[in-house]
């Protein structure tokens, strides 16, 4: 039984949560976007992992449990942090870097895949007909909402060892923090404790790349990576709070919708135009949802 959430009796609670953490993290690649305009991509995971953990820990009052410290579950969410969100992050922007955001955004598409495989192979989990198509459907929509017109044959080899590097780490974080979350049902401390890892591991990184720790960032950026570290945080709190009352096979293609939720808001305030790929990715994204959710339902 969690000790922050009512028990899970209804069916749509991780479905909801679910897609609260997918409609979250798209608003972060929104104001990701415009923090990057202003300062570099390394400096802005930086300050977006700082803030994210200070949110956190401003936030302890709620989540707080003495008892929960001296939990093995510490350990796995303290271990899991150097992964993700802090290798999953570098690996996305070697992946952008080397490859562009384009195949990035398709091959780690492949979330949910690894995830599903990992959460039967050792948490027991079953899947059944319906959430696989719903899966497939999702992903498929996925890569139709981040497939260009442009050509990608000198980067595939380069996408598709830090893309799917990217993949494979978030699919595991799920099954990783579904398993944490059996030990220590605490959502917000197990989004603590991986977002101050993740902090100061990227710290260390930036410091062995550059040299020097990153210094006078611009005005401009800093409040938007600021805003995407505190929705951040939100978002990973909705995700293991989906994890500790649902299944991975359910809740991880949901959260994979995300980029749909990022096109959205970006066509709402116009930086982004109705096309009819558009209108393809989010109808087979919906279609997976749906069945998805009547799965879990059913």
């Amino acid at each position: 039984m969690s000790t922050l959430l009512p028990a899970a009796g209804s069916a749509w609670l991780p479905i909801i949560l679910a897609l609260g953490s997918a409609f979250t993290f798209g608003l972060t690649a929104i104001t990701s976007r415009r923090g990057t305009m202003h300062i570099t991509p390394q400096a802005g995971v930086i300050i977006s992992l700082g803030a994210s953990s200070c949110t956190f820990l401003a936030l302890s009052p709620i989540w707080f449990r003495a008892e929960h410290w001296s939990s093995i579950g510490v350990w796995v969410f303290l271990i899991n942090g150097c992964f993700h969100p802090l290798l999953s992050m570098y690996f996305w922007m070697e992946a952008i870097q080397r490859a562009g955001a384009t195949v990035a955004s398709t091959f780690t598409a492949t979330a949910p895949l690894f995830a599903a495989f990992t959460a039967i192979a050792f948490l027991d989990e079953s899947i059944t007909t319906l959430i696989f198509l719903g899966t497939l459907a999702t992903i498929a929509g996925i890569v139709t909402l981040s497939w260009g017109p442009m050509g990608v044959s000198g980067a595939i080899k380069i996408a598709l060892l830090f893309a799917t590097g990217a993949a494979l780490v978030r699919g595991l974080n799920h099954t990783v923090g579904r398993f944490g979350l059996g030990i220590m049902p605490n959502p917000l401390m197990a989004g603590f404790l991986s977002s101050t890892v993740a902090f100061f591991g990227a710290l260390v990184l930036y410091r062995a790349r550059n040299g020097r720790f990153p210094s006078r960032p611009s005005r401009a950026g800093v409040p938007y990576m600021v805003l995407t570290g505190m929705l951040s945080c939100a978002g990973i709190g909705f995700m293991y709070s989906a994890l500790e009352v649902g299944t991975v096979v359910v809740v991880s293609p949901l959260i994979a919708t995300y980029p749909v939720f990022t096109l959205i808001i970006a066509v709402a305030i116009g930086m982004e135009q109705i096309t009819r790929r558009l209108l393809a990715g989010v109808a087979l994204v919906v279609a997976g949802v749906i069945a998805i959710s009547i799965a879990r339902a059913l």
